[in-house]
Order: C-alpha cells, then structure tokens, then sequence
C-alpha cells in the first residue's frame, strides 16, 4: 500500500512518502529501535561535531535550557532578631523574664496578624494571582520552546529562533493545555482521596480491632492507588514527550490530531515501542553518569551567585549598616543576583550537556519516523 502526500510542515516537505503497511501484530522488527539508535548518533555528531561551531552550542543550549527545563522558584521573607547567644545553665529571673518578653511577642504578634488580617488576606490572594500568572507564562514558554528544541535537531537548516518560535506558538499552546489538563486531573484524584485517607485514619484512632484493621486496609489500598497512579503519570509523560511532541512536529498538529498520529503509527508495533523504552532506560542509566560529572561541576559553579550575594552584604556591613538591616534592605537584590546566578549555571549545564539532549531528542524523532514513514523528518 502506498501513499502520497505532499505538504510543508515548518520548512519541511513530506511529498511522495511511501507509507508501507503496517505488519502483523505478532511480528517485532528489532531493527526499527537499533536503527533509530544509529540514526540518533549520526544527526548528534552531525550537528554537533562534523561541523563544530560554538556559537550553534549556545544557541542549542539556550533553546534546550527553555525547553526541556521546567523552572521553579520562591521567594519569602522572615523578620527574625538577631540571635542571641544563651546557655542552657542559665536560671533565674532573667530567664523567666526571657520568657515572659516571649509571650508577650507572641501576643503581640497575634494581634498584628489578627489587625491585619484582611490586608494579609488581599496579599494572598495577590501573590497567587501573581504566581500563577508566571507559572503559566512559564509553562507556555517551556511548551513553545520545545518544539523549538525539536526543530533544532530535525530541520534540514538551521533556524532562526524567532521563525521557530512563530511557527510552533500554536503547538505550543495546544501541549500547554495538555499538561494543565494532565495536572487538573493529579489533583482531582489527590483531592478525591482525602475524604477516604481521613476516614481511614479516624478508624485507626477507635481503639477498636475491626475499625482499625479496616483503617489500615484502607491506607494502604490508597497506597497502591498511589502508586499505580504516579506510574500511569509518568507512563502518559513519558508517551507525550517521546512520542506525541514529534508527532505534532512532524504533522504541524495539536495534541487530538497529534495523538492520533501516534496511534496509527504505532498500530501493531507494540514490541517494538516496549523495546524502544528498554533501551532508552538503559542509554539513560550512561547519561545519568554524564550529567553527574556535569551536576558536580555545576554545584561548584553555584558558589559564585553565593560569593556575590555575601559580597553583597559585606559592602553594606562595610558602611555600619547592621545584619538585619543588610537583610531587610538587599532583599530583593539578593533573590535577583541569586535567580541570575542559577540561571547562568542551568545554561552552562545544558551546554555542557547539550550532545545527550539532541541525542535522545533525535532518537525519539527516529524511532517515530521509522515507524510512519509520513512522520519521518530528517
């Protein structure tokens, strides 16, 4: 059975693909995950080492830093005196009178909070509106650029950042709905298990054999709901990032149509996906050797956002400013010199790391265009 097709997809032409029928369920084609695994290594050196250019490493490692890093912070303040140094020899009226002057700044503190609580309660819900807004700019950028990234391993020319990000912003948005999707339902189910998780640790506080025996049956059935749960997460993430991102490259699709690639494409090859995974849990297990030598040397470069950020406070110390003060004053100078610090330490890693993410990038956009040869792309 043949096929043709003839479109432009992102830069690239599919016309006149032959599309062979899909074999017989029972039969498994090893060759397919082993020529994928060639395929892989020739596109890394190709890109990466045939025609070595640095300036192609950063760039790579920029767009592999926004599109396969999910990036997670916070901040907070806590308005704490200066310790003071105490023995645990010391008796008396000073240390009663100590306590006392911590009752009182408790009360004190309650109070406050009591006051103001309906300014706190605006500043709440402030903050969430605010982190939530960056979350899903942040999730949407992560989603654009991951495609990006899969348009860096697979276009036949080298992109233009801006284009890509252009053409793959639909994509983009329609994966971002997905994994909101895929979160809305993680916590669907921990909410729905709160009601049974508390009626089951109130029957284990009976004191009774029958309640308490069910009580334990009950936690641990959540357990395992729990735990079959995670596995079906990660099995769905697992299918999204392997198998359904490239499908949505190569068809210029959202995520239905793109799970619908997917499928046809592998309809009977079963085997062959399971043996696909083996492998690349075992080509993982090298790499994570790799990003341990990268994680150490990362870690050192962590020390420099810390230098800077005492320097900070030693210039301020320097000038008679207390600690406190220091504290109070270069907070949010701190968190910016801190969060540019990682950022530059995530960038150099992914770097450094960048020939095992367009390797297992380019893997999964073999494995997918062996098995439908319309979904192939390099």
């Amino acid at each position: 059975m043949e096929l043709q097709r003839g479109k432009q997809v992102s830069g690239r032409s599919t016309a006149n693909l032959s599309v062979v029928a899909p074999p017989h369920p029972t039969d498994m084609d090893s060759s397919i995950v082993t020529d994928s695994i060639r395929d892989a290594w020739g596109r890394t050196r190709e890109l990466l080492f045939e025609r070595f250019d640095p300036a192609r490493w950063l760039k790579f490692g920029f767009v592999a830093m926004l599109g396969a890093s999910v990036l997670q912070g916070s901040a907070g303040f806590n308005g704490c005196p200066p310790a003071v140094p105490s023995s645990g020899a010391e008796q008396g009226p000073g240390a009663v009178l100590g306590g006392r002057e911590a009752l009182e700044a408790v009360g004190n503190a309650l109070r406050w909070f009591g006051d103001n609580l309906a300014n706190l309660a605006v500043l709440a819900i402030g903050l969430l509106l605010i982190w939530i807004v960056v979350s899903l700019a942040v999730l949407y950028i992560r989603s654009v650029f991951r495609f990006v990234f899969v348009d860096c391993v697979a276009a036949p020319a080298e992109p233009a950042l801006g284009a890509s990000t252009r053409r793959h912003a639909g994509e983009g948005l329609s994966l971002m709905g997905w994994y909101l999707a895929i979160g809305l339902v993680g916590l669907l189910m921990v909410a729905l298990a709160v009601v049974p998780l508390v009626a089951s640790g109130g029957m284990l506080g009976s004191g009774e054999l029958l309640p308490t025996a069910l009580g334990v049956g009950g936690i641990l059935a959540l357990l395992g709901a729990g735990f079959v749960a995670v596995l079906g997460f990660a099995l769905l993430l697992a299918l999204t990032e392997d198998l359904l991102v490239p499908a949505m490259y190569a068809g210029g699709c959202g995520v239905f149509a793109g799970w619908r690639l997917v499928g046809r494409a592998w309809r009977g090859r079963f085997w062959e996906v399971v043996l696909f995974y083996v492998l690349r849990m075992l080509l993982a297990i090298g790499a994570g050797f790799v990003a341990g030598i990268v994680g150490m040397v990362a870690a050192l470069l962590l020390i420099l956002p810390a230098l800077s950020l005492g320097g900070l406070f030693a210039a301020v110390g320097a000038f008679g400013a207390s600690m406190s003060g220091s504290m109070v004053y270069l907070a949010v100078p701190a968190v910016i010199v801190v969060g540019l610090g990682m950022a530059v330490v995530s960038y150099i890693a992914n770097c450094l790391m960048l020939p095992v993410s367009v390797f297992f990038q380019a893997y999964s956009l073999a494995f997918i265009g062996r098995l439908d040869a319309t979904l192939k792309t390099f």
